[in-house]
This record gives C-alpha cells, sequence and structure tokens, in this order.
C-alpha cells in the first residue's frame, strides 16, 4: 500500500471500487431488469439483491483505533 505524505490511502476507496459499487449495483440492477411478473421470479430477484448486499456489508473495511494501524505499520517489516 503505497503511502502518501505519511499517511496511506483509505481503504474505503480501494474498497468501493474492487466490491461496493459492484454489489450496489447488482441489487439494484437485479430489480429493475428483471422485473419478477411470478412469485419465483420475485423470490429469484430478491435472493440475487439479498446475496449482492451480503457482499456489500461482508467486505466492509473494518474500523480500527489510529495506534492500532500504526502499531501493524510499524511491525510490519522494519528491521
Amino acid at each position: 500500500m503505497p503511502v502518501v505524505d505519511g499517511k496511506s490511502p483509505s481503504p474505503w476507496r480501494r474498497w468501493a471500487l474492487r466490491w461496493g459499487a459492484p454489489s450496489a449495483a447488482v441489487a439494484l440492477v437485479s430489480v429493475w431488469v428483471l422485473e419478477p411478473g411470478s412469485v419465483v421470479g420475485a423470490i429469484i430477484t430478491a435472493g440475487v439483491a439479498l446475496g449482492a448486499l451480503l457482499v456489500f456489508v461482508g467486505t466492509m473495511p473494518r474500523r480500527q483505533p489510529p495506534g492500532e494501524l500504526r502499531a501493524r505499520r510499524d511491525a510490519g517489516g522494519n528491521e
């Protein structure tokens, strides 16, 4: 991870491009494009949207106190 001006970039940008935007797009497009006309179609559409939501939430970066991040970074290879 590159360091700019002594600070590492936010993990949220990387996550948003890799997981956030595609998951949100799948969830939204599954309803708009499929437009279920039956109960079975509605269940499939809801399943696809819920799966995308689970990926969206499950891959979010976790919050960590700044001291913990610094400690991990310092322990990473300063020998």
